[in-house]
């Protein structure tokens, strides 16, 4: 690979062998001309370089030649001694022009290529890779409700408080570096959960209210969770698997086309410990489907430096369960009640997701880089665990929405480092 180094080097290299060949030329010329010269009148000549080149004698006076103006001079020193000689000087004259101007237009053509960004195409090589990511994701369902709690005015939310979470995405492949096929394969786990405390002294639930966590209802009543709770521990929890096995093609040197299969499987658990009982659920989703994603990059003028950014989109078609439970109705709530590990049972939902990502890759070396980014992913229809109990009306009658119809969105931050091989 040629460096910005080495392009220098021969240029120099290149104004080097011009600057000597020039002096060739004006020694041959004025040896050849003052020979014509004796020709016609007998004297004495010095056929000496340093005697022509800056040198004066009775016979032969020579002005001095500014080197750092090549061109002036050489277009001056044609001027005035092709007039006076012979055809076969005059023939290696132009010979030697021609070489001169074609070493100009090579060293124009180096300059340029050193002044041009180097392209991802001739940086990139046939390599293996292998990458860590550190995600610092903060979930967020589109259900997050913990409790509803009675207050003076009617019923309020009391939401998780959800925070940024870590989790790690492994990826390792090979990349043609052109136009032909190469693959990844990518894994990426999130297991967090997160809980509060409901009770008097922290004020979420006050003295003389109360809380209810519902999940199937009646007529407006509770035939699946818990009423009338004053204090409270309640957890949540969510946990993503997720692997890609896709093929690889540039496009051109800004745009990597990437397709191939998705694997996912999204499950939260929610669990609701009170003074009047417990009450625990759970919703799962797990399903294959096609997925394709796009990679723009952009190289700054700055060494090493590259902006990127991602999208993807997966359609994934599998299987979905929901499962509540509590210890004073003795009611099970369930939903798809289907064994998720059997292959007999066949597809019976579908699930989307979308991903988006923006940052910059900096080049340590050959072989590593360094990536900070910005990610954004949900995952639509892949159900939750958290009551779906709202109240409602003027009777404050309980009501729920289906607990398959939630999604789960992800934000935060990206760390990597790329091993290239």
């Amino acid at each position: 690979m040629i460096t910005p180094r080495v392009l220098q080097a021969f240029c120099a290299n290149i104004v080097s062998t011009r600057l000597t060949l020039t002096f060739a030329v004006l020694a041959s010329l004025a040896v050849a001309s003052h020979a014509t010269a004796q020709d016609a009148s007998p004297g004495t000549f010095n056929t000496n370089m340093l005697d022509i080149v800056g040198v004066t004698n009775s016979d032969v006076r020579y002005e001095p030649v500014d080197i750092s103006e090549q061109s002036a001079v050489e277009q001056a020193s044609v001027t005035s001694i092709s007039d006076g000689i012979d055809p076969k000087a005059s023939k290696e004259l132009v010979e030697l022009e021609s070489r001169v101007a074609e070493l100009n237009h090579e060293i124009n053509v180096l300059r340029s290529k050193i002044r041009r960004p180097v392209s991802r195409q001739q940086v990139n090589a046939p390599r293996l890779f292998a990458s860590f990511e550190s995600m610092l994701l903060q979930p967020a369902h589109t259900n997050n409700t913990g409790l509803i709690v009675e207050v003076p005015d009617g019923y309020s939310h009391v939401m998780f408080p959800w925070q940024i979470e870590h989790s790690p995405r492994v990826s390792f492949g090979y990349d043609p570096g052109d136009e032909s096929l190469g693959w990844r394969v990518r894994f990426w786990q999130f297991r967090h959960g997160e809980r509060f405390v409901a009770n008097a002294d922290n004020g979420l639930l006050p003295t003389g209210f109360e809380g209810t966590v519902g999940f199937l209802s009646e007529d407006g009543d509770i035939t699946t969770g818990l009423a009338f709770i004053e204090e409270g521990e309640f957890h949540s929890h969510i946990r993503t698997d997720v692997i890609d096995w896709e093929v690889q093609r540039r496009l051109n040197d800004a745009i990597n086309l990437y397709a191939g299969l998705r694997y996912a499987k999204v499950l939260s658990e929610y669990a609701a410990l009170t003074d009047r009982g417990t009450a625990h659920s759970h919703a799962q989703f797990r399903g294959f489907g096609p997925t394709i994603a796009l990679q723009f990059e952009h190289r700054l003028p700055l060494d090493r430096l590259m902006l990127f950014s991602g999208l993807r989109g997966s359609i994934l078609f599998g299987q979905q369960e929901f499962r509540a439970v509590d210890d004073v109705n003795n009611l099970t709530q369930s939903i798809n009640a289907i064994d998720l590990r059997s292959g007999d049972e066949g597809a019976d939902s579908v699930a989307t997701n979308a991903e988006v990502q923006f940052g910059i890759q900096y080049d340590i070396a050959d072989w590593i880089a360094f990536r900070v980014a910005l990610e954004a992913q949900t995952y639509g229809n892949v159900g939750s665990a958290n009551p779906t109990g709202v109240f409602t009306g003027p009777d404050s009658g309980l009501s729920g929405d289906s607990p398959l119809d939630d999604s789960l969105s992800l934000f935060g931050l990206s760390v990597a480092t790329e091993i290239r091989l």
